[in-house]
């Protein structure tokens, strides 16, 4: 499926980089280059050549080239993803090639050194990684739209890590639980507890590791234990996590301001909330925000 020797070698070519937000989105394509699409937000099946995979926030695919590939959005909640058609080994020839969609009719011949994937890959990418992919991905659409120069060093640097953190989700045994049922051991129950007494409560400035432990009938210590053990992240990471989360789907929703959607994902201010906002993405919320509004919303 994945040859390491050859990916361990590669020289990556990024062609097109764009951040898609669709409410609504049904299309059909087929590329000469790798699509890498990381899920930010939202819901979707993804046919591709007749086999069905249905992502959601968190996931990443990578199509290979000729792969036709239909899109359709699913669910109330835009689907927001982070897409960047690459080669794997950039050559003078290729360079020069645009990125278009092309019909099934057209004949295209697959240089051998881009066939590292010979199949979809499709992970999801844990939760301590989510925000080093967004921060990689949201830092290369600038450079990429800046068009600064130098700025392919950049891009290779940013493609490597975005595909390294991809292979490793991918080869990693840890992954196995967030696509199937966890072993249901008591230290898990103490956590799934935790994660819906969060995403279900009013979140504020105050909501605290002692508040949820308190709550769901364990120690702050315990409870601070076992979310590093089985997450890999700490408990007031998580709850940022989720705060950024909620004020990112608050923002994109186009009915409150920065300053509401900080205040309802529970920061005690807009300062705080950018602050935290830049520290994570490397980016401002009203970056963010302008990024998104602006993308068009053909591939």
């Amino acid at each position: 499926m994945l040859n390491i020797d050859e990916y361990e070698k590669m020289n990556p070519y990024v062609r097109m980089m764009r951040l898609k937000r669709t409410a609504s989105l049904s299309g059909k394509w087929r590329d000469i280059d790798h699509v890498f699409t990381y899920i930010a937000s939202g819901q979707g099946d993804f046919i591709i050549d007749g086999n069905h995979y249905t992502l959601k926030t968190g996931d990443v695919i990578i199509i290979p080239p000729l792969k036709t590939h239909i899109i359709i959005s699913q669910g109330s909640e835009p689907l927001v993803q982070y897409i960047m058609h690459f080669d794997f080994f950039e050559k003078e020839e290729r360079i020069g090639l645009q990125h278009k969609n092309i019909s099934e009719e057209v004949s295209y011949r697959i240089p051998d050194e881009e066939k590292i994937l010979n199949e979809v890959l499709v992970t999801e990418i844990n939760m301590t990684d989510r925000t080093d992919i967004s921060r990689i991905y949201l830092s290369m659409l600038r450079e990429f739209e800046d068009r600064k120069p130098c700025r392919n060093v950049l891009l290779k640097a940013g493609c490597m890590q975005l595909l390294t953190y991809t292979f490793r989700s991918y080869m990693s045994e840890d992954r196995i639980y967030l696509r199937t049922q966890p072993k249901q051991t008591k230290s898990w129950i103490h956590i799934e507890n935790a994660i819906k007494y969060i995403n279900e409560c009013k979140l504020d400035y105050e909501l605290d590791n002692d508040t949820i432990a308190e709550r769901i009938g364990v120690s702050p210590n315990y409870l601070t234990r076992i979310f590093q053990e089985h997450l890999g992240m700490s408990l007031h990471r998580y709850i940022i996590n989720v705060k950024i989360e909620r004020a990112q789907k608050n923002m994109l929703s186009g009915n409150v301001n920065i300053t509401e959607a900080a205040e309802e994902a529970g920061f005690s201010s807009v300062h705080v909330f950018s602050k935290t906002f830049k520290n994570l993405f490397g980016i401002s919320p009203s970056e963010f925000l302008n990024q998104n509004c602006g993308t068009k919303n053909e591939e």
